[in-house]
């Protein structure tokens, strides 16, 4: 086992500090939020990543090579930032890149990486906190063990409930169902009891989160509706509930008529891809453009504040430009409040990776301009539509003069900070006016 590189008197001084760092989905912020309570409970002391730590834990994020990119980046800067912590990597880059985070040496034992101490795939998370613990024990640094072993030291101001892990789809782009798994739900109860934990902990919003959330519950005999409903009954007015992501093939008459719930926040993320038929068969994509354009329809009738927000991928092989004017006309018609846009990128052992009329970049650039300036329009008027009104927003950050935050349609809001702002708390505010992206508000 890799020995802490830190000083033994600087580690006697106090209490070893851990620093968690998420990249990529919402699955992997609520999974760092699990492990800091795990860490908590074990006497450890958890701290925001910018603050000094003696072990640091990075959740890595593989859903394209960039982002593989980002991790192998961030690795880097970590260990040239902080030369003597212990650094630890986990997560679907672990996975999908097993011959960089998990060889083994000449006699079978395993290695880890030049700069990295310690590497444990996505299976292997929950012991990440029983080597943190053995590395205390080592040097008998380990604080005294907490007193409310239910202690979730908030990351975020907002809380990140995992519900579901793995995916059962097989987008032919994609690898992170190679990294996750079959598709797995976290029980009604146990989702609940998280729930509650958060809500005592002060986070007035819960955002519900998985890999393929809107599959919560098949395996188990439910569906994602029932959990819905259970959160929100649970809930009542202490808070609010966000999903973070759903597929339109997966939003169901019962979501839908759940959407005007007043504690069910009015945004849904649903990835898009291609406005093209014939781009999202080619991406084995489980709905068809009608289907998703029927849906957020429905659920604009159900709740007029309703707002959208999606990915978006470009130059996918065999994307023609009738193919790329269908996404430009589906954007327009949508109006989503937020894009992600990116261009697609080859990924080993995927089906895409084998297909032809791969894109040229000058093209595949340009098409990504496109749709940016697309997005940005639709953008510009989803933001002008809540102009003069009153809103409800759950602050993220908040300094001695100005006050961050979102609105439960997931609009960005800044107002004046006032005593009785806090982090994580949630206020209603009135618009006075549009700044970009952000809407100006006072608190009332």
């Amino acid at each position: 086992m890799a020995d802490l590189r830190i000083p033994d008197a600087a580690l006697h001084d106090r209490g070893v500090r851990v620093a968690l760092t998420a990249l990529g989905c919402k699955v992997n912020y609520a999974e760092m939020a699990e492990l800091a309570g795990a860490l908590a409970a074990a006497g450890c002391t958890v701290v925001d990543e910018a603050e000094p730590a003696d072990v640091r834990v990075v959740n890595s994020c593989t859903v394209t090579l960039q982002a593989d990119a980002t991790t192998r980046q961030r690795l880097t800067r970590l260990r040239r930032q902080y030369p003597h912590c212990h650094l630890i990597v986990t997560g679907c880059s672990v996975d999908t890149n097993p011959d960089r985070y998990l060889p083994n040496d000449s006699v079978g034992a395993r290695s880890t990486p030049r700069g990295i101490d310690a590497a444990f795939s996505n299976a292997e998370k929950s012991r990440i906190v029983e080597h943190v613990v053995a590395l205390c024990q080592e040097r008998d640094t380990l604080p005294p063990l907490a007193a409310d072993l239910n202690a979730v030291p908030p990351l975020r101001a907002r809380a990140f409930i995992k519900v579901q892990d793995g995916c059962n789809h097989r987008c032919s782009y994609c690898i992170v169902w190679r990294a996750r798994g079959q598709s797995r739900s976290v029980t009604l109860n146990a989702v609940l009891e998280q729930a509650e934990r958060a809500l005592t902990a002060g986070h007035a919003e819960l955002v519900i989160a998985g890999v393929d959330l809107g599959s919560w519950g098949r395996d188990i005999g439910l569906g994602l509706a029932t959990l819905v409903e259970a959160l929100l009954d649970a809930v009542g007015d202490r808070g609010r509930i966000r999903l973070s992501s759903i597929n339109a093939n997966d939003v169901s008459d019962s979501l839908i008529e759940l959407s005007r719930h007043p504690r069910l926040c009015p945004h849904w993320h649903m990835p898009l891809q291609s406005g093209s038929d014939e781009v999202l068969k080619a991406m084995y994509r489980g709905y068809r453009r009608a289907q998703f354009a029927r849906v957020a329809a429905a659920l604009r009738q159900s709740n007029p504040d309703a707002q959208f927000t999606t990915d978006i991928m470009v130059g996918f092989p065999g994307e023609t430009e009738a193919d790329h004017k269908a996404t430009l006309e589906l954007v327009r018609e949508i109006g989503f409040l937020r894009c992600h846009i990116f261009r697609y990128s080859p990924r080993p052992d995927t089906a895409a990776a084998a297909l032809a009329g791969r894109i040229d970049d000058a093209t595949a650039h340009r098409r990504s301009q496109e749709v940016h300036i697309a997005a940005a329009k639709a953008s510009t008027a989803a933001y002008a539509s809540v102009a003069d009104r009153r809103l409800e927003v759950v602050w993220d950050r908040i300094d001695a003069t100005w006050a961050h935050g979102f609105a439960a349609t997931y609009h960005e809001v800044g107002a004046p900070a006032q005593p009785d702002l806090h982090l994580g708390g949630i206020s209603q505010v009135l618009v006075q006016s549009v700044d970009g992206n952000v809407l100006r508000a006072v608190k009332v």
